[in-house]
């Protein structure tokens, strides 16, 4: 292969890569969008909400708003969760070290974290585009 070839294929896979060949999953996703309470009081901008199917497929992430509203994306350019039983996880914004989660937290991330004791577990459906995920 001569350098001209060379350059001309390179330029073509290049070119396919920047004009968005994006990875889409191999299944349907369900927009999901809502709020996020804890104790009946809604979550801030400092947490994260991911949505883990059961399946072990790719999680859905949702950052939380400061008003306790949450989108869920899949991928840089899809929305949503896949459907079926999914655990959520929360998470803090910052590292603890950087920023220390409020003794008021403690129990939540005990409990829900990623090493938590327990599970929320949620049933996506293809109608739940408006979602509550209630943590107690």
């Amino acid at each position: 292969m001569n350098r001209r070839t060379f350059l001309a294929s390179a330029s073509v896979g290049a070119l396919a890569v920047v004009c968005g060949c994006k990875p889409k999953a191999p299944y349907s996703l369900v927009p999901i969008s809502g709020t996020v309470t804890y104790q009946g009081k809604p979550l801030d901008d400092r947490f994260h909400i991911q949505f883990e199917p059961t399946d072990g497929s790719r999680p859905s992430m949702a950052k939380v708003n400061a008003d306790g509203t949450f989108e869920a994306v899949h991928t840089a350019s899809q929305k949503g969760v896949k459907p079926g039983e999914n655990k959520v996880v929360v998470y803090w914004n910052d590292p603890p070290e950087v920023t220390p989660v409020p003794q008021e937290y403690m129990e939540l991330f005990d409990k829900y974290g990623f090493t938590g004791s327990e599970q929320l577990t949620v049933n996506i459906e293809k109608k739940d585009a408006k979602f509550e995920v209630k943590y107690e």
